[in-house]
């Protein structure tokens, strides 16, 4: 028979019929496709913009050198000058400044020597401003400023119009003197730049006599590495001597990490959406077993059969896999912004507001969903060839002989789940070693463990069946025992909705509970360090977790202190230094604010109860990330490169702290100006003297601060509150994922009822006939719904648990540091409502078809 034939005639007419079944499995597909189309773009748009900025700034640079975030000497740029093979070393200033009125408040300012940078950079002005003064009259005005065109517009800026920009000093006026065309450093961070004068630069933003960047172009026929050791031995050890590849991929290495959580996550939604193909073309089998006999009786063999199920899965999956990809475009539009910031506060200063175009996740998106559904349908599609035309005209219920029913299923699912639990217990027997901070053993481990459990779905629903029938069907009369009776009979398909609940629920609890421990293990440190009556930033209280911040200058403290009721200010400075080619984060404050570390097994420890540090000249506390990653432990010595050259400090302590995932170095403010003459800070810490009222200080603050720009004074308790609505917002994406999984898992259920429904016509036309009424047909049928439901997320609920603390200790843990796993009640307690819940209104389009069965047509269907 010509299957092309078969296909046009028999099985696009079958879907068009059937267009509700087609729509619901079209749309579990479409929204796993989505779910994967959607993170790759978000992520790769970030770090596009990222890579493009970074090449625009660097201009024509084929050296960079880089130190601490505080800056190093600028008499270190004659030293790279003078480096044979050297043919331009150029000093930046790169810092961030606020307009204090404007509808794009944060700018990225960049510090250029305009004698020299433009063989380096190129600047193309606008018409307007193509006749700038030359760049000595531009260098003799500290108040000039180049705006982005982009900018210009979207703020309505002109040229020789003055603006203010919060700077370290408070607010300081400057002038526009020129706008750049979106060419070169003008296209980098979306426009959001500004270029000033290098000496300017340094007096705005607390750093004079020093730079933040060395960028070195190189002589002709010069050789980059020789020319690379020599610049590097001209300098003090502990600079980075890097070309711009390598900085670049430091940040996509960096990126990565934030990307592997919400990667497998979407990988999970087109899981579960495999079920509902699964079932989708299940229910076609049973309902076409005529059809399929009579095409056998024709002398169609089985491998047309097979192919001709194939053949429908692929058109639904086409269908499905391009609108997916419209949707996860889509989505990733909506969530770029969002996005973005979470990556500015955490990682590097991004500015992707827009998709960065590119056909590589969407053909991953399109090509995972044809896979998958291909895949889902071979099962179903195997067992509709061994349907014999005999079988077919017989009326008895069809009975499914497939993979799923068979004894390996259980033998493949016994296997994952110890699999798994080898690796959890080797991961808790192997303690701190190096192999228990390998994150993709863990993911693994999780993924096998989920798989095995929904392996074993069948068997959990005949047990949760059994005891449904035995204590609680007879109270629910007759529509409790045919539901529990039709629920037996059809366990294969069931079991595959449930199974695609129980991946939803699973997915959704283990998030829960990931969120919750984070938050509260976050919080909980935030009360063990935060001692503060009132917090003194110079941005939003959120934006302190942020180490791009604009600085204050620490001279304020005396100022401060003027205050009534102000017993002790504490400043707090957070600072990238470079350390083993990699960067990572110090936080001075007081030593002794330190939580000490949580050892595995027990909890957190309290506020105020904390470990002090012996009082002694460079004592340092390095977080567990860092302890981790560089094999340090607590009495070691640890050589940090400073703008003078290389110090040993001893580590005092293994501390918690969730201030970076690169690895935190914690100490005293003192030790920390001492050594990299550094007087600025992030923030003020303000203890009251006992019976001072905060509110009265927080006024007075406001009110002699006033002066100084625009700057937040705020409680301790305000200050919490706004970190945990930033934390809520840095979960959005999860809880996206989470909505995703759940509405194809509800799919599945509607999917496998209408099967049960359509199977059991002649059943559901006899029990009419005896007087069963319309009601309790849909009572039956909703009622079989609602229990798929609550055996899914039963047991969903308990993997998801499991799962949670594996993303716990997989990611949170391996990149920030030890947390406490709390049990996610009220999330369980929602899971288990809605999986119920919704899967009861799930079960109301199957029941309305059962309610609506004509009895003389029920008693004559085959």
């Amino acid at each position: 028979m010509n299957f092309w034939n078969l296909l046009r005639h028999i099985s696009l007419q079958h879907l068009k019929l059937r267009k509700g079944q087609t729509f619901m499995a079209i749309a579990g597909i479409c929204l796993g496709v989505a779910a994967i189309v959607s993170i790759g773009m978000v992520s790769r748009s970030i770090l596009f913009s990222l890579t493009d900025s970074f090449d625009q700034v660097t201009g024509r640079a084929q050296i960079q050198i880089t130190g601490a975030q505080s800056g190093f000497p600028e008499s270190f740029v004659e030293t790279v000058q003078a480096v044979p093979g050297v043919e331009y070393a150029v000093p930046v200033i790169e810092a961030d400044g606020l307009f204090v009125s404007g509808k794009e408040r944060s700018v990225m300012i960049l510090g250029v020597d305009v004698l020299v940078d433009a063989q380096m950079r190129e600047y193309s002005l606008t018409g307007d401003s193509a006749d700038i003064p030359d760049p000595l009259l531009f260098l003799a005005r500290p108040d000039s400023i180049l705006v982005t065109r982009t900018m210009a517009e979207r703020e309505g800026f002109t040229i020789d119009q003055k603006i203010q920009v919060q700077t370290v000093d408070g607010i300081r006026t400057f002038r526009i003197r020129g706008i750049l065309n979106p060419e070169g450093p003008a296209r980098a961070m979306g426009g959001n730049l500004a270029v000033m004068d290098i000496y300017a630069a340094q007096m705005a933003f607390g750093k004079e006599g020093k730079v933040d960047r060395i960028d070195v172009s190189l002589r002709p026929g010069e050789d980059l590495e020789k020319v690379k050791k020599a610049v590097a031995a001209a300098l003090p050890k502990g600079y980075m001597v890097d070309t711009p590849a390598g900085r670049s991929k430091q940040v996509t290495e960096m990126l990565a990490r934030f990307q592997d959580n919400l990667d497998v996550i979407s990988y999970l939604a087109i899981f579960v959406g495999m079920y509902l193909i699964y079932n989708a073309v299940s229910i076609s089998v049973v309902h076409r077993r005529r059809e399929i006999g009579i095409l056998r009786a024709l002398g169609a063999r089985r491998k047309e059969i097979i192919l001709l199920f194939l053949g429908e899965t692929l058109v639904m999956a086409l269908i499905a896999s391009a609108l997916g990809v419209a949707l996860g475009l889509f989505l990733a539009s909506s969530l770029i912004k969002g996005t973005s910031n979470f990556v500015s506060t955490f990682y590097v200063r991004s500015a992707a507001t827009a998709l960065h175009l590119s056909w590589f996740y969407p053909m991953v998106g399109f090509a995972s969903g044809l896979l998958a559904s291909l895949l889902a349908a071979l099962f179903p599609a195997r067992t509709s060839s061994r349907i014999t035309p005999a079988s077919a005209i017989r009326s008895a219920p069809y009975a499914e002989e497939t993979f799923f029913t068979s004894r390996r299923l259980n033998i493949i699912g016994a296997s994952c789940l110890l699999l798994s639990l080898l690796v959890f217990a080797f991961y808790e027997l192997a303690g701190d070693s190096p192999i228990a901070k390998l994150k993709g053993l863990l993911i693994g481990a999780q993924l096998v463990f989920a798989v095995g459990i929904s392996l074993f779905t069948p068997a959990f629903l005949k047990g949760f069946v059994s005891v449904f029938n035995r204590f609680f069907s007879g109270s629910l009369g007759a529509a409790g025992r045919l539901a529990g009776l039709n629920l037996r009979k059809n366990l294969t398909r069931n079991a595959v909705a449930v199974a695609a609940v129980f991946f939803g629920i699973a997915v959704f609890v283990a998030s829960s509970g990931y969120v919750h421990s984070v938050r509260s293990s976050v919080l909980q440190w935030l009360d063990a360090i935060v001692k503060a009556d009132i917090l003194i930033s110079a941005g939003h209280p959120s934006a302190s977790m942020n180490t791009r911040a604009i600085p204050l200058p620490v001279d304020m403290v005396p100022r401060l202190k003027e205050v009534p009721g102000i017993a002790t200010i504490i400043p707090w400075r957070k600072a990238f230094i470079n350390y083993s080619g990699r960067k990572v984060l110090i936080s001075a404050s007081q030593l002794a604010l330190y939580p000490a570390r949580r050892e595995r097994g027990k909890k957190s420890p309290a506020a105020g109860n904390m470990e002090r540090a012996p009082a002694e000249a460079n004592a340092v506390a390095v977080n567990e990330t860092f302890a981790a990653i560089f094999k340090i432990k607590k009495g070691d010595r640890l050589t940090l490169p400073t703008p003078a050259g290389l110090v040993d400090f001893r580590v005092t302590k293994i501390v918690v702290d969730y201030t970076g995932d690169s690895g935190v170095i914690g100490m005293d403010i003192a030790t920390y100006q001492r050594h990299w003459e550094d007087r600025l800070c992030n923030a003020f810490f303000v203890l009251l003297q006992p019976g001072a009222k905060v509110e009265e200080v927080r006024s007075e603050l406001q009110r002699r601060l006033g002066a100084a720009g625009n700057l937040y004074v705020v409680s301790a308790r305000e200050f919490k509150y706004e970190i945990r609505k930033f934390l809520n917002r840095t979960f959005v994406l999860n809880y996206a994922l989470n909505v995703i999984t759940l509405v194809i898992a509800c799919l599945g259920i509607i999917v496998a009822l209408l099967a049960s429904v359509m199977e059991r016509t002649r059943e559901i036309g006899v029990l009419r006939a005896v007087g069963m009424l319309k009601r309790q047909i849909y009572g039956v049928v909703v009622l079989e719904s609602a229990l798929m439901g609550l055996a899914g997320g039963l047991l969903g609920s308990a993997a998801g648990i499991v799962a949670g603390w594996l993303n716990l200790e997989g990611f949170f843990v391996t990149n920030w540091g030890s947390a406490q796993y709390y049990l996610p009640l009220t999330s369980i307690f929602w899971a288990l409502f809605l999986s119920t819940g919704l899967a009861a209104l799930s079960g109301i389009i199957p029941a309305r078809r059962a309610a609506k069965t004509n009895i003389v047509e029920a008693l004559s269907y085959d």
